[in-house]
């Protein structure tokens, strides 16, 4: 398993966890949602990743990059779930920052 299959396998299981936690379940839907922005990212954050384990990115850039991605964390299976909006906010940016944490846990 690549380095970025591990990233990914943890932000899915960690989406889960934090859905547990903000929602009291729904954690397939938000593995669901956490692997559809892992899709539609994978290219920038590969790359961002690769850039970051070789220190030709900081910490901070990297956090801002990932910062203006948030908008493609759609949580599409969450809301349909009928979940009120300032939970489905306060999971969009914890999730975020998870991605965050996450890649300077696998990959510094």
């Amino acid at each position: 398993m690549s380095k970025f299959d591990e990233f990914a396998e943890a932000l899915k299981e960690g989406a889960a966890q934090l859905a547990k936690e903000v929602f009291e379940g729904f954690e397939k839907q938000a593995k669901d949602d956490a692997a559809a922005f892992l899709e539609k990212t994978a290219h920038d954050i590969k790359r961002w990743t690769r850039l970051l384990a070789k220190g030709k990115l900081t910490e901070q850039d990297f956090s801002d990059l990932v910062h203006a991605k948030k908008a493609l964390a759609e949580i599409h299976a969450l809301r349909q779930a009928g979940l009120g909006l300032t939970k489905l906010e306060r999971f969009r940016n914890r999730f975020v920052d998870m991605v965050i944490d996450k890649a300077f846990e696998v990959f510094l």
